[in-house]
């Protein structure tokens, strides 16, 4: 019988000082697999991309227009007609109604069935002279962000904004 001091257990107890000794086994079992992740819906990348090339391309060609029409003309005179004469002559997607005292804008640079083109709608807002912070509040509308309301000189205007169904804006005269 060793004693626990003998030179043989301290061998036996650690195999890799003795390189002729047999691997032992493990004490501890090996450690359980981690539970599988949440399954998240997949979205439709393509889709998200989509919406958000187009959007910017309904902001580029917004900017374009504006800079291109700079306002050339009525000077924000209220004759719609005229504005509508100037930058959309035959359009069906522009319309003057209320015996010239409203224009209405149907799906600029919507992506499906589209309706005006923005470079009619860029005219059309340089003509009005609108101020800049309101084509900015129109560039920026997102589709979540619903019906959205202005007021400029001696008009005012309403809007909505999906990629799918583009800009449909009405402009009043409110003077």
């Amino acid at each position: 019988m060793e004693s626990p001091s003998s030179p043989a257990e301290p061998l036996a107890s650690n195999p890799e000082a003795d390189p002729t000794s047999e691997p032992t086994a493990p004490t501890h079992a090996p450690a359980p697999a981690p539970p599988p992740m949440p399954v998240r819906p997949r979205r439709n990348v393509r889709l998200a991309v989509g919406a958000a090339a187009g959007a910017g391309l309904f902001l580029a060609g917004l900017g374009v227009g504006l800079a291109v029409a700079g306002g050339s003309g009525h000077g924000g005179s209220g004759d719609l007609e005229a504005v509508k004469e100037t930058c959309a002559v035959g359009s069906s997607d522009i319309r003057i109604g209320d015996d010239g005292d409203t224009m209405s804008i149907d799906r600029a640079g919507a992506e499906e069935s589209p309706g005006a083109t923005m470079t009619q709608l860029a005219c059309i807002l340089g003509e009005l002279e609108v101020p800049d912070s309101v084509v900015d509040r129109i560039e920026n509308t997102r589709a979540l962000d619903g019906y959205q309301e202005a007021s400029f000189g001696e008009f005012s205007a309403s809007w909505t904004y999906h990629p799918d169904d583009g800009l449909n804006m009405t402009i009043t005269i409110t003077e």
